[in-house]
């Protein structure tokens, strides 16, 4: 069946004919995008790597996890620890070392982990717009953290025409098999072009997971439930209100990597892990203003408040007792931006932002015979993280070039609130600067280039930390870590227009003073090995990512992408030498290929190859990770197809199997294997 879909494909490649109108491609082939300069700029004119996924890109995508939407993306490798959580990995850097943003709201804590953790899931992908990922340091516009990119995810906002009151809505339920699983979501937005709402309800039922082998795998049922509110008000052609509430509740997802038996390990490490609950508590008020002064054109003021709790329970094994936790980051955001454009039509950009994050933490364990003890916290109580910036981003043309340079001075006071430590305040400052060049050969075609430099101070968890790590470790605090820093090269071609888009990226990334988590060669006196984090790693990452989009005129599209990423990390020896090996949780090469198309008004076809090669460039850290085979992560080809049957653009129903030859297969550090063959339904209704 294969063999004969090649032919067609080909046949109808050699059938397209260039559009007439060049200017009209590139603006249908070059979504808007903000996050990269925050201003609205098409993404084939901004001279960094972007990645957008639009809501019609969304909609044809498996919707579980908001993590899930970037699956398949240039540049952008996704692992999941467990079901119910999941991160993207970008130019080989993970967790803490990546932004996270939601409306341009900081989703990073204080307590994030720089490897993988559960934070992006605690956002309902079902109220998502439109995602963005700038790929490479940001950390002039965004702060610290910025190392390898940002993730932009931008929420519905409800828009209507008129002054009569209207209202749409939809509603969605899925079912998958190798997952067990049910998703419904409902969402209504009202109003007119004064004042508009919207109103949003998500609910996940998950069961057990269902593998390649036929292996079905325990521990990975979960449930979750999520709401939104976000109110408008256009208060003046000029002026608009935004208010926005957002709740996300998993009431209790196992850890399946704790529970069961990993690599190099002849038992788990407990018989009872649960984050019980994990959620996420949003609220943000936004004001935008497009009153033009001396001093700027358009002006927006933020204020948001997040609360994450991160609590667990947990019974390790071969234990009687039961160990549960409480922890929480409440974080409250200030953020100012301008922007104007002068007489020779360059542009400014500049702000000031600022965040105070305070973290609680405690920790008990109940015996077997039911006396309950105070153990020390997983994080230092009441300890805060503070960030004051200022940044200016400055765009000039000349013709056919366009140069930018940023710089940021950031100011950090971490309090780590500890009795065991004399000195427990940290404070730091930071100058961060990046310059980017964008060359316009043509109407369609595209040249940058890009250096820049980015900073993460440690957090909460990498100064505070202490308790039980994955394969029997235990974490004690080291308040004693300097920043890491990162010098990012990339070199880049864009092309829009003629039919066909596509995006070529070489970059090179210089990571210094790397924090890692170091065995010092002692244990407690339950038997962990005693870790702590220091910075004692130099990296260096490099990397392609490719993406071609080709559009025929039948209406159908063939796209394709490939990431390929390389690391190299120096680790100080005992003898006071160094030692050179592969980088910490690199990802394989990866990517893929498809093609999807419209028949008339009512069909819409979509089949696609997935694809990673092998990993076995494993570091010291990878080979005692109980995720990860020392042999390495073999790669896999996985086929799927989803037929999409439209009525009148108001209902939709949407069948496919995923898998479809029920390839065995693990994504790279994930601690579990990915689902079997899945055959998936779902019914989408609009009003």
């Amino acid at each position: 069946m294969i063999k004969n879909i090649i032919p067609m494909l080909l046949a109808l490649g050699f059938s397209v004919h260039a559009e007439e109108e060049a200017k009209e491609q590139v603006e249908n082939l070059s979504p808007l995008q903000v996050t990269s300069g925050k201003t609205a700029t098409a993404s084939n004119d901004t001279a960094s790597a972007v990645t957008v996924v639009t809501r019609d890109e969304i909609s044809q995508k498996p919707n579980t996890l908001l993590p899930d939407l970037l699956r398949e993306e240039t540049g952008v490798y996704i692992q999941q620890t467990t079901p119910g959580q999941g991160i993207p990995i970008i130019r080989g850097l993970k967790g803490s070392q990546n932004v996270h943003l939601i409306d341009g709201m900081r989703l990073n804590t204080a307590f994030f982990r720089n490897s993988p953790n559960q934070y992006m899931a605690l956002v309902d992908s079902f109220m998502t717009e439109q995602i963005e990922v700038v790929r490479g340091p940001a950390s002039v516009l965004y702060g610290g953290d910025a190392l390898g990119g940002v993730v932009n995810v931008i929420t519905h906002t409800p828009d209507f025409v008129g002054e009569a009151f209207q209202i749409t809505g939809q509603a969605f339920t899925s079912f998958d098999s190798a997952d067990e699983k049910w998703l419904s979501h409902i969402d209504m937005d009202m109003g007119n072009e004064k004042v508009a709402t919207t109103f949003g309800l998500s609910y996940q039922d998950i069961g057990q997971r269902t593998t390649g082998a036929g292996e079905t795998l325990p521990f990975t049922a979960y449930s979750a439930r999520a709401l939104n509110n976000k109110w408008v008000f256009n208060t003046s052609d000029d002026t608009r209100w935004i208010f926005d509430v957002q709740y996300l509740h998993q009431p209790g997802t196992p850890r399946v990597d704790d529970l069961v038996v990993g690599f190099g390990q002849t038992e788990p490490d407990s018989s009872v892990f649960l984050f019980k609950p994990n959620e996420r508590l949003f609220s943000h008020l936004a004001y935008s203003n497009q009153v033009a002064t001396n001093w700027y054109d358009e002006t927006n003021v933020h204020l948001a408040y997040q609360k994450i709790r991160d609590n667990r329970y947990k019974q390790a094994f071969g234990s009687d007792n039961i160990d549960t936790e409480q922890n929480s980051s409440e974080l409250l955001t200030f953020q100012l931006d301008f922007n104007k454009v002068f007489e020779n039509q360059s542009l400014l950009v500049y702000g000031f932002d600022s965040y105070l994050d305070t973290i609680r933490s405690a920790k008990q364990r109940t015996t077997a015979d039911g006396q309950i003890l105070i153990r020390e916290s997983r994080f230092p109580d009441e300890s805060s993280m503070r960030h004051m910036g200022i940044f200016a981003d400055y765009h000039m043309y000349a013709g056919d070039h366009e140069i930018t340079i940023g710089t940021r001075y950031s100011d950090y006071a971490i309090d780590l609130n500890s009795p065991q430590i004399s000195d427990d305040r940290l404070d730091l400052t930071d100058l961060t600067w990046h310059a980017s060049w964008l060359f316009k050969l043509n109407e369609a075609d595209r040249l940058f280039a890009n250096i820049g430099r980015g900073f993460r101070p440690p957090n909460i968890f990498d100064l505070g930390q202490v308790g039980e790590r994955p394969s029997n470790r235990f974490n004690v605090i080291n308040p004693n870590l300097d920043p890491e820093t990162v010098l990012t090269l990339d070199l880049g071609w864009k092309h829009a227009g003629n039919g066909w888009q596509a995006e070529v990226v070489a970059f090179v990334s210089d990571y210094q003073d790397v924090i890692s988590s170091v065995e010092t060669g002692e244990q407690n006196a339950e038997g962990f090995d005693i870790v702590q984090s220091q910075n004692i790693d130099e990296v260096r990452i490099y990397g392609l990512e490719t993406e071609v989009n080709y559009y025929f005129e039948n209406g159908g599209q063939l796209y394709g992408t490939m990431t390929y990423t390389h690391g190299e990390e120096e680790t100080p020896d005992e003898m006071g030498g160094v030692e050179t090996g592969p980088a910490d949780r690199i990802p394989p090469a990866f990517g893929v290929l498809g093609y999807q198309q419209n028949f008339a008004t009512s069909w819409h076809l979509k089949s696609q190859v997935r694809y990673a090669s092998s990993q076995d460039r494993l570091s010291s850290r990878d080979l005692s990770d109980a995720r990860i085979n020392p042999l390495g992560t073999g790669g896999f080809v996985v086929y799927d197809t989803h037929f999409t049957w439209y009525s009148n653009r108001e209902y939709k129903v949407r069948m496919g199997i995923e898998n479809i030859f029920d390839k065995k297969y693990r994504e790279h550090a994930s601690g579990l294997d990915a689902p079997g063959r899945n055959y998936h339904v779902s019914f989408h209704y609009e009003f």
